[in-house]
């Protein structure tokens, strides 16, 4: 008979404000999976339509007893940073447009606090365990390994021009690594015959694209379709909020 995990975990890639696509993703992954752990690759509140919307579904679901933590993105850090100054009294007038939009919604729900709460734990969180695979929001430094790559890259890194992702060229040497950060048209599965290495999970909701799911244990992806205006020009179709099973892959890496 085979083994069922105690525990299933699905890791859902950058929210980034998209509060609908996120109550409607771990909605549908809770009618079949109750007892299930969720894990954001962080980047929960910038740049979306719904920052507010966001921090109540996530209290909403924790209220109602779902395990659900985010690790930390690097827009997490700063606007955490952002809002410790302004609540010390530090002026705003230099901030982005964005940045002022985002605090201004905070401000109309009085939400300020629950946003600090919300992002100083997240802060605190650079990576957390799913099952046997590591979540953390940017990637790591393949020289250095998992253990060697510093806070900073887990949470920021990118490629330099010209460079692969790291995920390319991972061998799996620190186990299965799950991220986010840098947006994908299709989730990303690396990995030899049946054993994945790296995945990554953002797939661009703020951006029109989707918000995705990797099931763990299942080794699958569940994918909502964004409610945002697609980012490249294709008039102003809107994208609607229909439910797609996700299972194509890229293609395993050749050992």
């Amino acid at each position: 008979m085979k083994h069922l995990p105690d525990i299933e975990h699905a890791v859902i890639g950058d929210v980034h404000g998209c509060s609908e696509e996120l109550r409607e993703l771990v909605e549908v992954l809770l009618e079949t999976r109750p007892g299930l752990r969720v894990i954001l690759t962080g980047d929960l509140l910038t740049k979306g339509p719904d920052p507010c919307g966001v921090i109540r579904s996530i209290g909403d679901f924790r209220r109602q007893g779902v395990d659900l933590v985010s690790v930390c993105g690097n827009q997490d850090l700063r606007t955490f940073a952002m809002l410790v100054r302004r609540s010390l009294g530090f002026e705003t007038l230099r901030l982005s447009k964005s940045d002022r939009t985002l605090i201004e919604r905070l401000e109309d729900q009085d939400l300020i606090p629950a946003a600090l709460d919300l992002l100083g734990e997240t802060v605190d969180r650079v990576q957390t365990s799913a099952g046997a695979a590591t979540v953390l929001h940017a990637g790591i430094r393949l020289d250095a390994g998992l253990a060697g790559t510093t806070t900073h890259d887990k949470i920021h890194l990118k490629p330099a021009d010209g460079e692969c992702p790291w995920w390319t060229n991972y061998d799996g040497r620190d186990g299965l690594i799950i991220c986010g950060h840098r947006p994908v048209a299709a989730p990303v599965r690396t990995g030899r015959d049946d054993q994945p290495f790296a995945v990554n999970v953002d797939t661009g909701c703020a951006g029109g694209g989707h918000l995705t799911a990797y099931l763990l244990e299942a080794d699958d992806f569940l994918s909502v379709e964004s409610r945002q205006i697609r980012s490249r020009r294709r008039g102003d179709r809107r994208i609607l909020p229909n439910l797609v099973d996700v299972r194509s892959r890229t293609a395993d890496l050749a050992s």
